[in-house]
């Protein structure tokens, strides 16, 4: 498999990796992988650590994905942790938690999308991490209740609020079921070790729903967000809020990918207890 992985690099990368006929023939490339490694997924190095993924979902892991934040993770996820990843999509950290925390730590994963979630669960499955891993269909916010996503397949660019411009042209509004993590750890009798955030703007309303669970774990919970403030308005979410529920969580943004200002650039942060 790896010779015809190889041989599709080079013809991509001397084509071009979107031009025309690269991209017809991706489907069947696609294809013949998984028939190659007989539908239990394609060996795949994320962050120098292989894994099975699917095929054609391979690209929404990167090899070299959100590097810096994997390193700080890597060395401070300890053996039997347990970890909330919220926005899970197909799974490119619940692999990595589930790595990290190894067998006796667990994973919930949080991912409303059903589309995103079926792939989600193949890669729990040719991972063999059934035991380790539960899924949770639920969107994760301050409120419990409904909200509708604008989901675009497996996109994780799908959110809650709006559509994402980027792929505004291929959503469609589903309603899915919306918690809070402090309902949901106190129903499940939770005390995690680190909770990740990515949801596309409503991570300062998935904080708010939070709060006692942060406030009881205090510096026992690591916490890292994916900060999304170019779309907080369409989350009823300003610098403001954001900056007051910190300071009143006694929590401090510290940027982990280069942001010069982790309550105004994109990018990912820990939360560090004062």
């Amino acid at each position: 498999m790896s010779l015809l992985q190889g041989a599709a690099r080079r013809g991509a990368g001397l084509l071009g990796r979107e031009s025309w006929l690269v991209r017809r023939l991706r489907p069947a490339y696609e294809s013949l992988l998984d028939w190659s490694s007989n539908g239990q997924g394609i060996p795949w190095s994320i962050n120098g650590v292989e894994y099975r993924v699917d095929a054609g979902y391979r690209h929404y892991l990167g090899q070299n994905y959100d590097a810096p934040v994997a390193a700080f993770l890597r060395e401070r996820v300890r053996r039997g942790a347990v970890c909330l990843d919220v926005g899970a999509n197909v799974g490119v950290y619940v692999l990595q938690f589930a790595h990290w925390s190894g067998l006796g730590g667990h994973v919930h994963a949080f991912e409303p999308n059903p589309a995103a979630r079926s792939i989600l669960h193949r890669h729990i499955l040719i991972n063999d991490l059934k035991e380790r891993v539960t899924v949770v269909p639920t969107a994760i916010g301050a409120s419990n209740g409904e909200a509708v996503l604008y989901a675009a397949g497996a996109d994780g660019m799908s959110r809650m609020g709006a559509p994402n411009s980027a792929i505004a042209d291929e959503v469609q509004p589903l309603t899915v079921p919306l918690m809070t993590l402090d309902h949901y750890c106190q129903r499940e009798r939770l005390s995690p070790d680190w909770l990740m955030i990515d949801i596309e703007g409503f991570e300062i309303a998935a904080l708010e729903g939070a709060r006692r669970l942060i406030e009881s774990r205090g510096r026992s919970l690591g916490i890292i967000v994916e900060m999304h403030p170019n779309v907080w308005a369409s989350a009823q979410t300003s610098r403001a809020r954001a900056k007051a529920l910190l300071a009143d969580l006694r929590l401090k943004a510290i940027p982990l990918t280069g942001q010069s200002d982790p309550l105004h650039d994109y990018g990912l942060v820990h939360l560090e207890h004062e």
